[in-house]
């Protein structure tokens, strides 16, 4: 801004010694008047500049005091936590395999498919599960989860042979999924219960009688 102000004074200090030149060559002819016209131009156009300078200058003195107001001016960090996912000794006592971390606004269906993807791989071979959604039923919101059988190929893991057979293999498993899916001490905003389903179908097992039902936090 200062640097405009020299600019102008400049200018100004020119057009006078121009005009005092001009007369005494000639006299009373008076000064040039295309000279004159340009000098006043840019006199009028720094002028304009210097008032655009002057109006930024006020809106980032304004931005500074708004940021200073709302606080420290740093980008606030998402936050995250941590869900565990659990397994179960073969007396049914659940255990915790791992956990994911999640983004606390995650929606909660994303959050669950999550705990799906991870229960699957470690705890159950890989085998898939896809949840569904969440149902208000009598005031409680349910989730669904269907179980997707393996492929059936020699080595492939299943959900009817691997995991829903025996006493122990079947508490073990209904352990397992009901724990991760319900996080009975999770303190936010959860399911009230869980509704499994096998390839979309009822699931009645013997050995996994629980599952045949919704289960309840």
């Amino acid at each position: 801004m200062k640097k405009n102000m020299l600019k102008i004074v400049a200018i100004l200090m020119s057009l006078t010694l121009l005009a005092a030149c001009s007369n005494k060559e000639n006299g009373s002819a008076g000064v040039n008047e295309d000279t004159v016209k340009q000098l006043e131009e840019k006199i009028v156009s720094l002028e304009a500049d210097n008032a655009a300078l002057k109006e930024e200058n006020e809106a980032l003195k304004v931005e500074i005091e708004e940021l200073k107001a709302s606080g420290s001016g740093e980008l606030i960090e998402e936050e995250e936590e941590e869900l565990p996912v659990f397994g179960a000794e073969e007396d049914g006592t659940m255990t915790q395999v791992i956990s994911i971390v999640v983004k606390t606004d995650e929606p909660l269906l994303n959050k669950m498919q999550m705990l799906a993807d991870k229960l699957g791989e470690e705890v159950f071979g890989g085998l898939t599960m896809k949840a569904l959604e969440i149902k208000e039923e009598d005031g409680k919101n349910i989730l669904y989860v269907d179980l997707i059988e393996g492929s059936g190929e020699v080595g492939a893991k299943s959900w009817i042979y691997d995991y829903f057979q025996g006493s122990t293999g079947g508490n073990m498993t209904e352990t397992a999924l009901s724990e991760t899916f319900l996080q009975r001490e999770y303190g936010g905003i959860w399911v009230d219960g869980v509704h499994f389903t096998l390839d979309g179908e009822k699931i009645e097992f013997d050995h996994v009688p629980n599952l045949s039902d919704t289960i309840m936090r």
